[in-house]
């Protein structure tokens, strides 16, 4: 009988189930429902094409993706791709920089005045954001009064006016996301650089900049997907004029119209996004692994 209870005793701790898990099962079910749904329903909905002679009817086939990388369709994704690259170097370049001043001030209020500005500027956009452009930029904005923006051939309603608006969210998020990294970088390794002869420019060059390269290409990488993804800031900015991003075809699709019928090729689009999204994330995330491996060692 004794052995029964003892034999029994490691598979019923096999079989429990921690309390952790089922705290979270709310968070999965939710996660779910208004995430895993939508997803199963965008991927059936983007191979399902018209079958011909059958008015109503519809077949799995990949006619949607090909139209989703044709036509207008083929242009939205290269220019939301070149706007992205672009920004998000403007990005990179300004926020790590930025973010060096910070460090090198070493001031623990600039610090904490940083990281609040940061976190809120980070996550603004959206109708208000565009409008916050027009009035300074626009085509009677208070600079443009001001100075001969057009004369500069700057326009505020074109693949300009996006990069620099969007300048205003991933300058910040670089800051947050580079910020620790400069500050993980150890004081003793400059020390020791420096009683070895070596300038600094030569410490970041042999030492430093090895050190930050993962961080500074993982941001680089995440504020491409940002841009990538951004819809109501430039929609409403931009949402007038022929200037077709991936976000605008999907909404335009989806809204009816001439469009009409074409719903399964936004979805097909969106699919696309998806795989930009998770290409940004299988990317981004071993490199902030790697970065979090010198923080970690302080």
């Amino acid at each position: 009988m004794t052995s029964q209870v003892t034999s029994a005793g490691p598979q019923a701790n096999r079989l429990r189930v921690p309390r952790g898990t089922l705290g979270l099962l709310p968070f999965f079910g939710f996660t779910f429902v208004f995430l895993g749904i939508p997803l199963i329903g965008i991927l059936v909905s983007s191979f399902r094409v018209p079958v011909v002679g059958a008015p109503g009817e519809t077949a799995f086939g990949l006619d949607n993706f090909v139209l989703s990388v044709t036509g207008g369709q083929g242009e939205a994704i290269l220019n939301s791709i070149q706007i992205s690259l672009i920004a998000a170097v403007i990005g990179t370049v300004c926020g790590a920089l930025l973010a060096q001043a910070i460090v090198t001030l070493n001031s623990e209020r600039l610090d904490g005045v940083t990281k609040v500005l940061a976190t809120v500027l980070a996550n603004s956009g959206g109708i208000s954001l565009a409008f916050s452009f027009i009035v300074v930029l626009g085509t009677v904005g208070i600079l443009t009064q001001a100075l001969p923006l057009e004369d500069w051939g700057f326009s505020l309603y074109s693949a300009q006016g996006l990069v620099l608006m969007y300048q205003y969210f991933l300058i910040p998020t670089m800051i947050m996301l580079f910020l620790p990294t400069l500050q993980g970088v150890k004081r003793e390794w400059k020390e020791a650089a420096a009683s070895l002869g070596a300038p600094s420019h030569q410490f970041w060059l042999r030492v430093g900049l090895p050190v930050v390269t993962p961080a500074l290409l993982s941001g680089f990488v995440l504020l491409f997907g940002a841009s990538f993804a951004t819809h109501v800031s430039a929609a409403a900015l931009i949402g007038g004029a022929n200037f077709p991003l991936v976000t605008l075809k999907i909404a335009g699709l989806l809204t009816g119209g001439n469009s009409s019928g074409q719903e399964n090729v936004a979805m097909a689009l969106s699919v696309n996004m998806i795989l930009v999204a998770a290409v940004t994330l299988a990317i981004s995330l071993p490199l902030q692994k790697r970065s979090r491996r010198w923080l970690s060692s302080k």
